[in-house]
């Protein structure tokens, strides 16, 4: 296939790129973004091309030199993706495409940040509330009830300071991070009302999986939310278990999963259907809005969101997570 056919089957705006950083060859989707002509941008370099281009140049020049993919390069309103190209076993350039960024939905739908933002302050709070409850519970000082309770507040201050960013759900801060610590970290919150529930809760870790990039704050709140979810599912069960488990996807490849079930009453097939629909729930008081923030912080991270329920069972939900990042700093390799 020549490159001008490649190009041209592609989705997105995209353009080649030589070993020196020039452009060989855009497709008519990159003409359109640019309102440049193909002549005029042949041999033009990122930097010129783009403002902060040098960004773009740094990550393609790295692409041809070590020959890997940079995969969901963060860039104005794209996920720029760079992979080198290869002609008979001879590296030619690299491949470079423009992928938009999907809609935040919460910047279309002020009453969606408004509610959303109200839903997700509760969660610390009300770690806060249950860490001071077993305080006064325990009339000493406990030191783990106290740093909960720290950690709860500055997960607050941290949250109003997304806020004053332009608050978004879905958009992570890598770090990396063991993901079992942090589901304990997310379980202790509970620990109070889970005696007081007389809940099981059975953890079933893989201890190989390695730290991976993730946004720690982000994948507690989706934690938090399933976390509460099986709680209020079997408090009214004769049976009160809670599974957590955790290990490596078989599809897709490169992902780990973390599990929770729950023996609660599960959902009906259309209430499965509905299942992190913004403001669909099927609690009485539910506003609908915790499952649709769990699958748009999952999103964020490039996973996936998956459940399964069965009416008088339980139900099963898996967050798949990938353990590499989409941004550059660890791409995914050849």
């Amino acid at each position: 296939m020549e490159a001008e056919d490649l190009l041209f089957s592609l989705p997105f705006p995209t353009l080649l790129v030589n070993g020196e950083g020039k452009v060989e060859k855009v497709n008519q989707k990159l003409e359109f973004l640019l309102n440049k002509s193909e002549k005029f941008l042949r041999g033009k370099s990122l930097t010129e091309l783009f403002d902060e281009g040098y960004k773009l140049q740094k990550q393609a020049e790295r692409s041809y030199t070590e020959e890997i993919e940079v995969v969901g390069f963060p860039f104005k309103e794209f996920f720029v993706h760079f992979s080198p190209l290869f002609v008979s076993s001879r590296k030619k350039g690299v491949v470079v495409q423009f992928e938009p960024r999907p809609e935040n939905p919460f910047s279309v739908d002020p009453k969606l940040l408004l509610r959303g933002l109200s839903h997700e302050l509760r969660n610390p709070l009300g770690g806060i509330k249950g860490a001071a409850k077993l305080f006064m519970e325990l009339k000493s000082y406990d030191e783990e009830l106290a740093q909960v309770i720290v950690e709860e507040v500055e997960r607050i201050e941290r949250l109003l300071n997304d806020i004053s960013k332009g608050f978004d759900f879905s958009r992570p801060t890598f770090k990396r991070e063991n993901i079992h610590k942090l589901i304990q970290k997310t379980l202790d919150l509970f620990k109070g009302e889970l005696l007081s529930k007389n809940i099981e809760v059975n953890c079933l870790f893989d201890p190989s999986l390695p730290e991976i990039p993730l946004d720690p704050d982000k994948i507690q709140q989706a934690l938090v939310n399933l976390i509460k979810n099986a709680i209020e599912a079997v408090e009214r069960s004769e049976r009160r278990v809670i599974t957590v488990e955790t290990g490596y996807a078989i599809r897709p490849a490169d992902f780990i999963f973390i599990k929770v079930k729950d023996t609660g009453k599960g959902m009906s097939p259309n209430e499965l259907k509905n299942y992190g629909q913004p403001f669909f729930s099927t609690k009485e008081e539910g506003t609908g809005l915790g499952t649709f923030i769990v699958n748009e912080i999952v999103k964020g991270h490039g996973g996936q969101l998956k459940v399964k329920s069965e009416p008088g069972v339980g139900t099963e939900v898996t967050l798949l997570i990938p353990m590499k990042r989409r941004d550059g700093e660890n791409p995914r390799s050849r």
